[in-house]
């Protein structure tokens, strides 16, 4: 729960009139819940400001302060939630009666799932303050924690892991709420509870993923660990369990040796097309350089050849009726008449000159050979690249049933205990 702190009267009076005068920066009612208030971030800095000034307050924590005086001013229940996230500060009141009584020895324990907080209120916090693309990779990273913490450094055996693994998770999963919200309220005891049971199974299934990621690279732990569940009954302490098997829907069994290939053709395809992917992109990068207004060098220079040889055919029959004219010049007597001729040829020569810049603009902009060359060597190995890239993502397809299988079975396997005969 949150830290008890001794309220003085005085900085209390004198910090509901601070709230009372910033009133506008306060949000209640916020998105649309009579229980809900929001502090935006801009009032947070003054809050903190406020509460550094106040000498007598030296002992405690600025942020364990803040919102204890925060609770006061707010005449705020035991119950009700307040967090800080992303420079703001939420309030959620939650009333006595929506909290359940339990048992002293019960609370804040794993045993009392929701540490005596209604489901409607969790779901409620959930839906408007996780629910974000922040917190997607939130169960990927709990399960890659848990995995990397007790499969690759402690070396758990499949006794613990029975025994501790859901708790292990739980912790994790508060641990990192607790972070995201810098908070130690019971409230993220209970919702820890709640959002790990509604992600269960997304969480087993990366697990799932991270133990056969390992299991292709042959670790030894691996192949112990998932050599346990080959096994029918255990004997322990002359009690007979029955042991959960990696077993799919249609009943087929796997085991270490028949997963094994699969796995690693699987994994090594699905690594391939990882560091394919990459190369293509870095490729794509390069080449997108030679690009001319969104078009390929060898089209840019197919458009400008087309329209140089365009523009040549115009001076070249500009020219044609400029020594016409020039012939008709000498011919002419008439100096009205001849004035008009030369007129004629000064015109055909000024546009014949613009037809020249043009063209030589077009010849500018013309991708020169080397450039040429090196365009088509990069193409050249982006279309390498892309051939492999289907040949992996063939290999993928082949095997995904199979894979998927095994990743089904074993997640079915991971959440299962073994139970006495």
């Amino acid at each position: 729960m949150h830290k008890q702190i001794t309220i003085d009267e005085d900085i209390l009076d004198n910090f509901v009139e601070f709230l009372e005068a910033h009133e506008d920066d306060i949000i209640y009612n916020y998105k649309g819940k009579n229980n809900q208030i929001l502090i935006n971030s801009s009032l947070v800095k003054r809050i903190v400001h406020f509460i550094k000034k106040q000498k007598t307050l030296k002992e405690e924590s600025l942020s364990d302060l803040v919102k204890a005086y925060i609770r006061a001013a707010f005449e705020l229940t035991n119950n009700s939630v307040v967090i800080s996230k992303n420079g703001h500060i939420f309030i959620k009141i939650i009333d006595e009666t929506v909290k359940k009584q339990i048992p002293e020895e019960e609370k804040n324990t794993v045993k009392n799932r929701y540490n005596g907080i209604k489901e409607e209120e969790l779901e409620s916090f959930y839906k408007e303050f996780f629910e974000e693309e922040e917190n997607q990779h939130f169960f990927f990273e709990i399960a890659q924690e848990f995995f990397e913490k007790n499969f690759i450094e402690k070396k758990i055996s499949n006794d613990e892991y029975e025994k501790k693994a859901f708790s292990y998770i739980h912790n994790l999963t508060l641990k990192k709420l607790m972070e995201i919200y810098d908070d130690e309220d019971g409230f993220f005891l209970g919702f820890a509870g709640y959002i790990f049971r509604i992600h269960f199974k997304e969480v087993f299934t990366y697990l799932a993923e991270f133990i056969l990621d390992e299991f292709a690279l042959s670790n030894q732990h691996i192949l112990d660990f998932l050599n346990y569940y080959a096994q029918d009954i255990l004997v322990i302490g002359g009690e007979k369990y029955k042991v959960p098997h990696i077993e799919a829907e249609n009943g087929l069994r796997w085991t270490v040796p028949s997963m094994l290939s699969i796995v690693k053709i699987y994994t090594k395809a699905k690594k391939n097309i990882i560091m394919l992917k990459k190369e293509r992109n870095a490729l794509q990068q390069e080449v997108q350089k030679f690009y001319i207004n969104g078009l390929s060098p060898i089209k840019n220079n197919e458009l400008l050849k087309a329209k140089k040889i365009n523009l040549e055919i115009q001076i070249e029959e500009l020219s044609r009726k400029i020594n016409k004219q020039k012939n008709r010049l000498e011919t002419t007597k008439n100096e009205e008449k001849k004035k008009i001729i030369r007129e004629d040829i000064l015109r055909k020569q000024e546009q014949r000159n613009a037809l020249r810049k043009q063209r030589e603009k077009v010849l500018k902009n013309i991708v020169k050979k080397s450039s040429l060359t090196q365009y088509m060597i990069l193409q050249k190995e982006l279309d390498t690249l892309s051939r492999k890239l289907q040949r992996e993502k063939k290999v993928i397809k082949q095997n995904e049933e199979a894979y998927n299988s095994i990743k089904t079975s074993l997640v079915k396997a991971l959440i299962s205990k073994k139970s006495k005969i």
